[in-house]
């Protein structure tokens, strides 16, 4: 069997310079010459009748989809002159078209103690709200945040930015953990945490991490930097700040992908809608 593959040098370097851009975008070109969009679907679960409506999407205007490691469904193969087509498709059906940005991205999580035998916190409310709240918020780097019910950690609760993970006693809160050519284990930050308290420690981190930041750097290289102890306490010193301008500032952020997602090549700058 035969699994190699021609590196494209020239559509790396496109995609590369695609992600150091500021701003929204779609997930742009991909090897065959089509594009992609990414499917907002909140807690990874969908109806019968959305799923129906997204297998006729995929039917009429793409290749295939693909369930991504972030329970998001990205539909590929889709040609340029059918992409606004399919987006509006996906929009029909009740879905959100997610931007794939320098942002908070969608919230993952396991089912939790609704459905799992070894749940020990439920999940869906808890991933709904900081979704809700947070999701879009700018960052330095991409920002990503899983939730598990249990510390089996089925949803990488030790490899992204932010992560927590259900125990008897309420959440542990594990910071700066990524996958990538250099995987790092998130570290933990807290423990014992209240449901109603985990907004505060995620506004809490966003808030450190927006500050402390040096350019293009992902919250792992961050804590490494300044130091899990000093960054702890810059944290636990913001528990108590209100957050409402975060929620704000992500909801504006959220409305101006929706309204300007683009899908063509980067030149001077910008993206060609």
């Amino acid at each position: 069997m035969d699994t190699s593959a021609v590196p494209d040098r020239e559509l790396r370097k496109a995609t590369v310079a695609r992600k150091k851009h500021p701003g929204y975008r779609c997930p742009g070109k991909q090897r065959d010459g089509n594009y992609a969009l990414s499917v907002g679907i909140p807690t990874a679960c969908f109806s019968g009748e959305q799923l129906r409506q997204l297998a006729d999407v995929v039917d009429k205007y793409a290749k295939v989809g693909h369930l991504s490691t972030a329970q998001s469904l990205i539909i590929v193969g889709i040609p340029e002159d059918l992409y606004y087509k399919a987006r509006q498709a996906v929009l029909d059906a009740g879905f959100d078209v997610r931007s794939i940005g320098r942002d908070v991205r969608q919230v993952k999580c396991c089912p939790g103690a609704d459905f799992s035998p070894f749940g020990l916190q439920r999940t869906f409310p808890l991933a709904t709200a900081l979704e809700e709240a947070f999701r879009g918020l700018p960052t330095p780097l991409k920002f990503k945040i899983s939730v598990s019910g249990c510390p089996n950690c089925c949803a990488n609760t030790k490899l992204n930015d932010f992560g927590i993970h259900g125990t008897v006693d309420g959440w542990k809160v594990f910071v700066g953990g990524k996958m990538g050519t250099v995987p790092v284990i998130a570290e933990e930050l807290a423990s014992g945490v209240s449901s109603d308290d985990i907004p505060k420690y995620l506004a809490a981190v966003l808030r450190v991490y927006r500050k402390e930041a040096q350019p293009d750097e992902r919250l792992a290289k961050t804590v490494s930097r300044v130091g899990l102890s000093t960054f702890t306490e810059d944290v636990v010193s913001q528990l108590d700040t209100s957050f409402d301008d975060l929620v704000q500032t992500a909801k504006e952020a959220r409305e101006k992908a929706m309204a300007s997602q683009c899908i063509g090549p980067l030149e001077n700058g910008k993206e060609d809608c």
